[in-house]
């Protein structure tokens, strides 16, 4: 399962194979006197996601592959020209371990996400904190027996890590969209579970997770959903998902029409403006007419989830996408993606554009049939980009762009790299000595977040059993959300007579297992007793006092 998904989502992000441009070969593997900013890396490997350290270096995650085979993870740490500094192998070998993403933690470590094969023949999510030495903190591997997921993307926040697992499988009803809040520890604060509400919604699949500036979190990608004209098919169409800090779903999009025009594709990777204004890198597919094919694509929407414009950067491609997405200091937008002509050849492309889509320039990169897994603009305005590049073999490549879309000349000021470790940073191997959790137990478990109250009748103490784990379940437009809250500090108690009157409104700690209500003196009836956390009701029941 783990080969076919991976092979899956590199499909998705090429076009016709052809090879590699010799030249680039040679530049970047031969001659290490090239002035430009181009790199490859290590042989079968290919990476999944990069970032910039608080050095100034950059971070590479991906893996090593060949043969169609996952043989392990790879994190890779370059100086500021792209040399590199040190590499670690994840998990053991041919141990099926992939790291699709990895982000700078606030003391200066690295927090990192993939799947892994290492403990079940189906692969599980993991998550590995290391220290600023690149040293193991924790790890903990969510397990899921007899279900593959792996953890696709994850970011820092203010309180812990926000991660997105994709779930897949041949079932298109189940869950597919897993999204977690974890604490400092890898501990889960609560998770997130989205089934679809009817089959005609399926085969949903997220690329990206974004945290924006007021600490919502983003996701973007793609499902089938029925349009307004044919509403008993699905088609493909871009999807978005908005979730507070909280775990509150503010809105679920899939993209539809714009001005009555039907829109169909993908959403790929997303940024959101000062104004917060959400922009996607796409790819828009126009089934039929004379303008046939798949267009790279830049999508517009407000923050409150309306569909506001979209913008095709080329207007001919018989194949194409907007594979990334990124800022410029000037609030312009760096789009990575590519496109294919028929007749002609695959390249890969840089577009620069404003806000409104117009395209201000255009860098071509290379010609290959395999587009940009990622990007990132550095701190000092400098526009970084990863690909897997097959030419024999599945190579990973490096550009590093200035804001004007030339390749970035090589730095010759001396800067210190890796400052908070004491000591060089060895290349080695991070073994997955990791905790396993099961994280579906308590989606499983008719009794999570159950309010137990006893005795019923109750005649002088009324006993009030707290649920360990909150749990609630909501229909919004496109899924079924359940929702378990595992850390929660505090939710309100409260107890209603017949009438609607509340008789009773306490706080109540989630450390406190049982509460205790003396009811001697209230006139006899029924009541209803709930549990309120997060302006929700999580749990309820009624009770008779004699």
């Amino acid at each position: 399962m783990f080969i076919k998904l991976t092979v899956f989502i590199f499909k998705i992000m090429k076009f016709i194979k052809i090879l590699f441009f010799l030249f680039l070969f040679f530049c970047t593997v031969i001659n290490s006197n090239c002035q430009s900013w181009q790199h490859s890396y290590f042989p079968n490997t290919g990476p999944w996601g990069i970032i910039e350290s608080y050095d100034k270096g950059f971070v590479i995650a991906g893996m090593y592959y060949s043969n169609f085979t996952v043989h392990c993870g790879l994190i890779l740490k370059t100086d500021i020209n792209g040399n590199v500094l040190w590499d670690k192998k994840v998990g053991t070998y041919n141990d099926g371990t992939v790291v699709y993403d990895i982000k700078q933690t606030n003391d200066g470590g690295y927090i990192m996400t993939g799947g892994t094969c290492h403990f079940n023949k189906e692969e599980d999510p993991f998550f590995v904190k290391l220290d600023a030495c690149g040293n193991l903190d924790w790890c903990r591997v969510y397990s899921t027996p007899g279900i593959d997921d792996i953890g696709k993307a994850i970011s820092s926040v203010l309180d812990g890590y926000v991660s997105y697992i994709f779930r897949y499988g041949s079932d298109s009803t189940q869950a597919k969209i897993w999204l977690f809040k974890l604490d400092n520890t890898g501990k889960i604060i609560w998770e997130q579970s989205y089934a679809q509400i009817d089959t005609l919604i399926r085969n949903e699949l997220c690329y990206t997770l974004h945290v924006t500036n007021t600490e919502h979190y983003q996701l973007s990608g793609y499902c089938y959903y029925p349009d307004s004209i044919n509403g008993q098919i699905s088609y493909l169409k871009p999807l978005l998902i908005n979730v507070d800090q909280y775990g509150n779903t503010d809105w679920e999009l899939p993209w539809t029409n714009v001005n009555g025009e039907i829109y169909y594709g993908q959403g790929i990777q997303s940024v959101t403006s000062l104004r917060k204004t959400i922009y996607t890198g796409a790819r828009h597919i126009i089934p039929s007419g004379s303008n046939q094919g798949d267009k790279p694509s830049l999508l517009k929407t407000s923050n409150d989830g309306d569909e506001l414009f979209y913008f095709d950067l080329n207007q001919n491609s018989t194949l194409g996408l907007s594979s990334t997405i990124d800022w410029f200091a000037d609030s312009t937008l760096a789009l990575g993606g590519g496109w294919w002509i028929g007749g002609g050849q695959p390249i890969n492309k840089v577009t620069k554009t404003d806000t409104n889509g117009n395209v201000l320039k255009i860098k071509e990169i290379n010609v290959s049939y395999e587009t940009f897994q990622d990007a990132v603009v550095s701190s000092d305005n400098k526009l970084l980009l990863v690909a897997g590049i097959y030419t024999n073999m599945l190579m990973t490549y490096a550009w590093k762009l200035n804001s004007d879309l030339e390749y970035d000349t090589l730095y010759t000021h001396p800067y210190v790299y890796d400052s908070l470790c004491p000591h060089p940073i060895a290349s080695d191997t991070i073994p997955l000595d990791c905790i396993i959790v099961g994280i579906d137990e308590p989606f499983k478990n008719p009794e999570t977040g159950k309010l137990k109250v006893f005795p019923n009748p109750a005649r002088d103490l009324l006993h009030i059993i707290i649920p360990e784990q909150l749990k609630t379940e909501n229909q919004n437009q496109v899924f079924n959300l359940t929702t378990v809250y595992h850390q929660w500090h505090s939710a309100t108690l409260e107890i209603y007579d017949l009438f609607g009157r509340k008789i009773l409104s306490k706080e109540v700690l989630q450390s406190e297992k049982e509460v205790a209500v003396d009811v001697s003196l209230w006139p006899g009836g029924m009541y209803v007793v709930r549990l309120v956390y997060n302006g929700q009701t999580v749990g309820s029941g009624k009770v008779m006092v004699e």
